[in-house]
């Protein structure tokens, strides 16, 4: 989970103000990196069938028109907006709700994994499905157990 401070929250509501007509598109995290005069703001974003590069520029211009108005960075900075992508853990629901049929990688708190096919998602669990010997199992796990998820990419 991406922990989110005083600057980046306030970010954060300003993205989510300018994403509001458009219900499919989602906030996954904004992250500030570095130090002043040299600082990098990165904003990733989610849909529900993915985001245009279209989407991320009109976002981009429109918050940085914001953040120039509300002077938030006195010196200069670098903002990249852009999509999470695979590489990128898994943040909320709607990201597992996405990538349901698809393999995961799942690191628990008690720093365990467990790989499998992800078929059911809700706002307390995910259902994992995975291959144990000769058999299919399958393992429900609490949000509140899971440390980190990441979308496991086949290249067949």
């Amino acid at each position: 989970m991406v922990v989110v401070k005083p600057v980046e929250e306030e970010i954060s509501q300003f993205v989510h103000e300018i994403i509001s007509d458009d219900p499919s598109l989602f906030v996954v995290g904004v992250i500030l990196k570095g130090n002043a005069g040299n600082q990098r703001l990165i904003v990733l974003l989610d849909g529900d069938h993915g985001v245009t590069i279209d989407q991320c520029s009109s976002v981009s211009r429109q918050l940085a028109q914001i953040l120039e108005e509300k002077e938030l960075f006195e010196d200069k900075y670098f903002l990249e907006v852009s999509s999470a992508g695979v590489d990128f853990p898994l943040q909320n629901v709607r990201q597992y709700t996405k990538n349901i049929g698809r393999s995961l990688k799942v690191e628990l708190n008690d720093a365990s994994t467990i790989s499998g096919l992800l078929k059911e998602v809700n706002n307390e669990m995910i259902m994992i499905e995975v291959q144990e010997k000769k058999e299919l199992r399958q393992h429900q796990i609490n949000f509140n157990e899971i440390s980190k998820s990441m979308v496991l990419v086949s290249f067949k």
